[in-house]
């Protein structure tokens, strides 16, 4: 737990603003004290809403996510988190098949940079029993699950929101296979129609409807979720 005072020095030496504004900023880290004290769980899930949109990746419409996917014969991952695209990672160990998350490249299979991260974080395995199992190897700053820290292990589901450091990406999973029908003679006109690319732009596409622009964060408030997901902060 930190000490009230030192939190105000801190503000008052990263802050060149007001007196007013000093003030409001304290009141806003006094009330995310109080909710730490009460409810750290529910303070992580509003931090990890705050700035979830700053951890996405830099390509537009893109997201960050972990597919497990199982074959007739292995388990694999397919994912986004350690490079800025997909990549399929094999585990030939078919008794051992165990894929790490960390900051250090030697001792994990999916490294990630993020200072916040421990060197190796976190282990997503596959039980041919459960399906897929998130493990926590004794990270600094947690593994979370839904915004839950998990404590040993957690079995994963299908669209589970996992947050490893400041990172947090969708879990998804697949094992059943099903086959489809073969196309329509009219979709596979509609295709051939629309193979040839488009010259100019449908003429109604300046009607649509702006797509929405999330407005920023007020400063106070903004400047209060920094400091709160910075190291001086406690994360436990």
């Amino acid at each position: 737990m930190f000490d009230p005072k030192v939190l105000s020095e801190y503000a008052l030496s990263h802050m060149d603003v007001s007196t007013e504004s000093i003030q409001t900023s304290l009141n806003l880290f006094q009330t995310f004290k109080r909710l730490y004290e009460q409810n750290p769980a529910l303070l992580n899930e509003i931090l990890n809403l705050a700035t979830v949109d700053k951890q996405m990746p830099v390509h537009p419409g893109n997201f960050s996510y972990v597919l497990g996917l199982v074959t007739d014969k292995q388990a694999l991952l397919i994912t986004n988190v350690s490079e800025d695209r997909s990549q399929i990672f094999l585990q030939p160990h078919l008794n051992n098949q165990i894929w790490t998350f960390g900051r250090d490249p030697n001792q994990s299979s999916l490294p990630i940079r993020d200072r916040r991260l421990s060197r190796c974080h976190a282990a997503i395995r596959y039980d041919s029993t459960c399906g897929f199992v998130l493990y926590d190897l004794d990270s600094t700053n947690g593994t979370y699950v839904n915004g839950v820290r998990i404590r040993q292990n957690y079995i994963l589901k299908d669209g589970d929101l996992i947050r490893l450091g400041s990172m947090n990406f969708g879990f998804f999973t697949g094992a059943e296979f099903r086959r489809v029908g073969e196309p329509s003679p009219d979709v596979l006109r509609l295709i051939s129609e629309a193979a040839v690319p488009p010259t100019a732009p449908m003429e109604d596409e300046s009607l649509e409807t702006p797509t929405h622009v999330q407005e920023p964060l007020p400063p106070n408030l903004e400047q209060t979720l920094h400091f709160m997901n910075g190291p001086e902060f406690p994360q436990d």
